[in-house]
């Protein structure tokens, strides 16, 4: 089965699915650096 065999609404709701989790898990990464970074900020200073 191709993916254009798919109607285009589901192909749409896909698309935006993926985009939503894709932006969603790029900003979960970064805000975890963002505390690493804080977390040995903190132990550069303790230290």
């Amino acid at each position: 089965m191709e993916i254009d065999d798919f109607p285009s609404h589901i192909i749409e709701e896909i698309k935006n699915t993926w985009e939503t989790w894709n932006s969603s898990r790029l900003s979960m990464d970064s805000l975890h650096l963002n505390e690493i970074e804080e977390m040995n900020l903190d132990n550069i200073q303790e230290g």
